[in-house]
């Protein structure tokens, strides 16, 4: 299957939301790095979870919460549901997201994930189109874009389409977990930093709570009025 960039004389205009979407916020991890339940600390007036519940509520018509302790999360109020194949990860999680939603059109982040752009998510939705999936991507060299670094293509802040599914569903039965390699088998449109920077300039739509010292970094973000 083809990897197709989309760069900046590529853009579509004007933005908008066009078509019915699920959004799937996968809260499966173990939190191992945190010690604790990350997706229910208390960040600001919410907890990190609730951040992301709140993004992603202004650009689906559908929110789906892909989690194996449902119990933990049964006072959000949100359809949930358990992994259908154990142990499969994130590739595991956004197939079971696929297989639930009731669009078409999915839009698939992660529970610790508190700066989601609307702006964003809203673009990746409007040029999915006859791809299979839209994905960001970033570069491994930090702090500069060094274009002849490796790609990190950001596959839990992507656009998903249904016929990803026996793609996916194919790839499990094979035991081959890893969501990026999708990009092998399906048709999927990679969005470079020039273009999603015109919807989320600081990239904050990638930041991941995973240690003590990121949730500290997103505790300071939130008090100077990021979120």
């Amino acid at each position: 299957m083809s990897l197709n960039v989309q760069r900046r004389d590529e853009v579509t205009s004007p933005l908008q939301k066009s078509v019915p979407v699920t959004g799937i916020i996968l809260a499966g991890g173990k939190s191992r790095r945190m010690g604790q339940n990350k997706a229910l600390l208390p960040l600001g007036e919410a907890s990190l979870i609730e951040h992301v519940i709140r993004h992603m509520r202004r650009v689906t018509d559908e929110l789906l919460l892909i989690t194996n302790a449902p119990a933990e999360y049964a006072h959000l109020g949100l359809p949930m549901y358990t992994d259908m194949i154990p142990a499969a990860g994130a590739l595991g999680g956004i197939y079971t997201g696929l297989t639930h939603a009731s669009h078409g059109v999915v839009l698939c982040v992660a529970c610790d994930s508190p700066f989601l752009v609307p702006n964003l998510l809203t673009y990746l939705v409007s040029v999915l189109d006859e791809y299979d999936a839209v994905m960001p991507y970033t570069y491994k060299a930090l702090p500069s874009d060094n274009k002849d670094a490796p790609m990190t293509l950001q596959t839990l802040c992507a656009a998903y389409s249904k016929r990803c599914l026996p793609i996916i569903e194919l790839m499990l039965q094979e035991s081959e977990l890893r969501v990026h390699a999708l990009q092998e088998r399906a048709n999927i449109l990679t969005l470079a930093p020039e273009i999603w920077k015109t919807y989320d300039s600081e990239g904050h739509s990638f930041f991941n709570v995973n240690t003590p010292e990121d949730f500290e970094k997103a505790r300071i973000m939130v008090e100077h009025g990021n979120n």
